[in-house]
């Protein structure tokens, strides 16, 4: 059997409508033709991370890939559980999803329970919040401040520039305030 030539599998790549027969297209055109990622990404006009989606598409397992086939799941589920990390949890999701009947912003929350181990709700702040929050810290320490939220995590920055007397002080002030113990229902105020 002849092997296709690189421009042969770039218009098979261009003229498939399967997705998982996409992606073991791309997976030859990185592995056999060594061609980078972002240049398949420009061939086809999409977002390198869109190529680095389709090629976890080659980890779903055969139970998951029958289910697609035979119209159970959406290209869209299938995209969405390849984001898990084992076979084990991948099947778990899939079976979840045939049980249930799940959505595809369903079989995210779903995901993201089993990557994570955390359940999602709404109880997020919203941008402006916590931009208002950054802000005050940023004024008061003379700081810069970023806090950022997502469903399954949160995070503050807080960079001090200046001397390193000054910003080990800052250090070890943070270090205290956030190594004291608090009472539920209280919280820590920061004295200058």
């Amino acid at each position: 059997m002849k092997t296709k030539s690189t421009e042969e599998l770039f218009n098979l790549l261009k003229d498939e409508k399967d997705i998982l027969r996409k992606s073991r297209i791309i997976h030859q055109l990185r592995v056999d033709k060594e061609i980078p990622l972002k240049k398949i990404a420009e061939v086809l006009q999409k977002h390198p991370s869109y190529i680095s989606h389709m090629i976890r598409l080659l980890r779903i397992p055969q139970l998951a890939i029958d289910g697609y086939y035979a119209g159970q799941v959406s290209a869209t589920h299938l995209m969405i559980v390849s984001r898990l990390q084992t076979e084990k949890q991948m099947k778990e999701a899939y079976e979840e999803i045939l049980k249930n009947d799940l959505t595809a912003p369903q079989t995210e929350m779903l995901v993201r329970q089993l990557k994570f181990d955390v359940a999602s709700d709404d109880h997020s702040s919203s941008p402006k919040d916590l931009d208002i929050l950054a802000q005050k810290l940023q004024d008061k320490h003379e700081a810069r401040v970023r806090i950022y939220q997502s469903r399954v995590r949160g995070k503050i920055v807080i960079e001090k520039r200046g001397k390193t007397q000054d910003t080990a002080e800052f250090i070890d002030k943070i270090y205290k305030l956030l190594s004291q113990e608090v009472d539920e229902g209280h919280h820590i105020e920061v004295l200058d």
